[in-house]
């Protein structure tokens, strides 16, 4: 059932906090809460590349950092979707920051790991935290914002998760020039306090599901209900097989870029970062771009329904649009362009994942009501994750095997299949969606 189509008592909910925004302040609490720790992050992702190296040395670090990034992902397919039931029965706020503050423990041990095991086994647990964090963050926007103000908050929340690609590289080689390799797990130990510490000050309203006693045979039932919704309704079909093309895109940049600008270019790895940090650029302008035209565009809806249609009929164009943007960025890449050129195409990157990522998640709340929210975001960042976990060493070894040109080629062509594939995944007319 679309959300649109709810209970009076939800849509009277859903009005109260509409009222907020993303000028309000539960909003701004929570969204500084995502950027901080998301900013913590990406200084241990490079933290982490550093500590690998002092560890073990040479090309044994690229072999500990491919398998550490296999067990994050697989952390994320074990832990989201019961993280997700819970999210839809239990206080969303608690779970927040119990996952806040086991991150905090486990990165203050991270400085006296000895041997690879541990940093595997660490790995794992903060990522399993991690998979308990972000879909039943993802999920608590929609209740704290509201309907008017939803893909605002998307695109600053966007803008906020691209802070970790762009300026987690430079803050963590200044605390490791500043005070050590150690203070760079220690920052992002002090990021999750902070941010538990700032989402204990945000008004998140509980699920309907929440009073609700769950037996062992209920959990194991709710555990597939997000993908059920995810598979059943057309129009998230679509956007779940391009976040196969934005995974794509996604990993030909993450590996690829450093193959390309040293091995191609022949630059060294300040070009590297900047290389990467055009896809983050992308990325945040077109999440900004998309939510002051689509805040436009909507404010001429007076209804839900008219509301419903309107981002049904722009998330199918930013969904394939952005299908298209991936393609042209990756295709000329077996051309050999030059820098400047090749960081307009990793732009060009940034701005097609930006353009799924927004319209997904737009069509993940129009779908979906506060009742069973969690399950299905907690679905689709399983699923959308599972695509990571194939994509990273698929370009992996067609990097290792034709070189990063070929393989941009091939993935850009693999981009253009899954989006034009999916054109033909048609949603419903709007007006036979509403009554499903």
């Amino acid at each position: 059932m679309p959300a649109w189509h709810a209970a009076p008592i939800e849509a009277m909910q859903s009005t109260r906090t509409a009222a907020r925004g993303v000028a309000g302040r539960d909003f701004r609490l929570l969204l500084s809460a995502q950027a901080i720790s998301l900013l913590g992050s990406g200084v241990t992702t490079v933290g982490l590349a550093l500590f690998a190296y002092r560890l073990t040395g040479g090309a044994s670090a690229t072999l500990v950092i491919g398998h550490a990034l296999m067990l994050r992902i697989l952390a994320f397919l074990l832990f989201s979707q019961p993280a997700g039931v819970l999210a839809d029965r239990v206080d969303r706020k608690r779970m927040l920051i119990i996952a806040d503050l086991i991150r905090f423990g486990l990165l203050m041990l991270f400085p006296f790991i000895t041997t690879t095991w541990q940093i595997y086994l660490l790995v794992f647990v903060v990522n399993a935290a991690t998979a308990f964090f972000t879909p039943v963050f993802e999920a608590s926007i929609p209740s704290v914002v509201g309907d008017a103000d939803y893909v605002k908050a998307l695109s600053w929340s966007r803008v906020a998760s691209d802070m970790e690609v762009v300026a987690g590289p430079a803050l963590a080689a200044l605390l490791v020039a500043l005070v050590g390799l150690r203070w760079v797990f220690w920052f992002d130990a002090a990021s999750y306090v902070l941010s538990a510490l700032l989402v204990g000050l945000v008004t998140i309203p509980r699920a309907a599901e929440a009073a609700k006693a769950l037996s062992p045979r209920e959990f194991f039932v709710d555990i597939t209900y997000g993908t059920r919704v995810l598979l059943r309704d057309s129009a998230l079909r679509q956007a779940l097989l391009l976040s196969l093309a934005e995974a794509i895109a996604g990993a030909a940049a993450i590996v690829g870029t450093v193959s390309y600008v040293r091995d191609v270019l022949h630059h060294g790895e300040t070009a590297v970062a900047l290389v990467m940090a055009a896809v983050g650029a992308g990325s945040a302008t077109t999440a900004f771009v998309l939510g002051r035209v689509t805040a436009r565009r909507e404010r001429s809806s007076v209804t839900p329904a008219a509301l419903h249609s309107q981002r049904h009929r722009w998330t199918r164009i930013a969904l394939l649009g952005g299908g298209a943007a991936l393609f042209c960025a990756l295709v000329p890449g077996v051309l050999l362009p030059a820098t400047s050129l090749f960081v307009g195409l990793w732009v060009a990157n940034g701005c097609g994942q930006a353009s799924i990522g927004i319209a997904s998640s737009t069509l993940l709340a129009e779908h979906t009501t506060e009742s069973d929210r969690g399950r299905t975001y907690a679905a689709h960042f399983a699923w959308s994750h599972s695509y990571w976990l194939l994509t990273y060493p698929a370009i992996g070894y067609a990097v290792a095997w034709w070189g990063a040109p070929r393989t941009f080629l091939y993935a850009g062509l693999a981009c253009g299949l899954v989006t034009g594939v999916a054109g033909f995944v048609s949603p419903r007319p709007v007006a036979d969606a509403m009554h499903s």
